[in-house]
This record gives structure tokens, sequence and C-alpha cells, in this order.
């Protein structure tokens, strides 16, 4: 009887110590995710897609990632154009991991996985440098020109972040801030080309006209007409000569 008791015991303690056991090597990676494993000397060994896996003896998960796609957003500060504006530019793009395409040092890629917006970031920096630098701000808002820069840079940015594990779909331009003084000479511009656009629809006597008041307003308040570093500078001027 003692040792029907004895053996029930063992039995009834063996199982829980296997459920146990099984319960620890049994990792469930939940939908849209990877886990990424390690062995007993930290080493990346796995990568286990969704589902349920069975870790081997002394492997663990190290960190889990999610692979839908996810909307970032950011802003590049004082990039340079061929004429010598600095511009901030906000961005948005798309982009989701794939851990299948790293080919190279994977363990260090692997890790570095989790902080993938910071190289999306530092990847977008970079090459909008060196695109908008070649071409001037007028240019960045014809809608052809934003077309073509936005296609230069999701391929740039695409060759770059897919060997890290990255997919990027697409890149859109979004705001351009100008400094204040070449967003209102800039403005200014527009509003001349819009007036020299209505003239051109009135008969030439009153077309004559209004550009005779026109000409006539820049001579008199010629400073107005200048940017505001300008401004200020030719007042000073003659403050000085006062």
């Amino acid at each position: 009887m003692t040792f029907l008791i004895v053996s029930a015991i063992f039995v009834i303690l063996a199982t829980l110590i296997a459920v146990i056991f099984w319960s620890r090597q049994t990792q469930v990676v939940r939908e849209d995710s990877v886990a990424i494993t390690v062995n007993r000397d930290g080493f990346i060994k796995r990568v286990l897609p969704a589902g349920r896996h069975i870790l081997q003896p002394f492997e663990k998960v190290d960190f889990v990632l999610e692979t839908k796609t996810k909307l970032i957003t950011g802003q590049a500060a004082a990039i340079a154009t061929s004429d010598g504006i600095p511009v901030n530019i906000n961005w948005s793009g798309t982009y989701s991991l794939k851990p299948g395409l790293i080919t190279e040092n994977v363990s260090q890629r692997l890790r570095g996985l989790s902080n993938a917006e910071k190289a999306i970031v530092r990847n977008t920096d970079i090459c909008l440098r060196k695109l908008v630098g070649d071409y001037a701000v007028p240019d960045l808002f014809k809608p052809a020109t934003r077309e073509r820069v936005e296609r230069q840079l999701s391929q740039l940015l695409a060759d770059r972040l897919k060997p890290l594990g990255i997919v990027f779909n697409g890149l859109n331009l979004q705001v351009i801030d100008l400094p204040q003084e070449v967003a209102e000479a800039f403005n200014k511009a527009k509003a001349i080309a819009t007036l020299d656009g209505a003239i051109r629809q009135v008969d030439p006597t009153t077309r004559e006209v209004v550009r005779g008041a026109y000409q006539l307003d820049e001579i008199l308040h010629w400073d107005a007409y200048l940017p505001t570093p300008s401004r200020l500078t030719m007042k000073r001027l003659q403050a000085v000569a006062n």
C-alpha cells in the first residue's frame, strides 16, 4: 500500500516537472512577429516565425520583433539647396522588418533591428542632403520635381536598408519649411507672377495703366521689396548717412 502511494506521488511529481519543463521550453510567437533566440553563450541562434516552437536545451528568446508594416515620420533640418538656402523638410514613409534579408553580420544586424527607426531616420537624412543639394528652392515646390525626388529617395533608401533587414516601401515629402525672410520673398514672387498673369488678360490700355502704377509703387517703396536682411542693412546705412 505504501509502495503504491509513493509510486503515485512520484508519477505526479514527474508529470508536474515535465509540464513545467515543457512550458518553459515552449515559445509562442504572435502573429506579425518573429522571436530571436540565443544560445547559452549569448550568441544569436535562430529566428522563429509566428507560431508555437519548442526551444532547445539552454536556448532562450532574447527579443521579439514586430514584422507588420509601420508608419514613420521625421524631419531633416537645415538642408542646403543649390542656391544656398537652408530648409527643413518633413517626411513620412512606411516600412516593415524582414530578418531573412540579412546576409552579412547577421548577429549584429539582428540585434540592431530593434532600433530600425533610428537607421531609417539617419539614412533618410543622408540621402535628402545629397539629393536636395542639386535643386533650387523654387524647384522643390514644383510637383514634378517633388515626385522625382520622392522616387529617387525611395529607391536609395530601399537599397540601403535592405541589407539591414528593413523593407522600405516608399517616402513622401511633406511640409518644406523656409527661413522667414525667404518665405516672404518667395510668396511675393508668386504674387507678382499671379498679378502679371492677370494683367495679360486685360486690354492693352488697362494693362499699361496697371503696370505703371505697380512700377511707381516699386520706386516709392523700393525697400519693401528687399529680403529682410537687405532691408535692415539699407536702413542702417541710411541712418549712418543722415
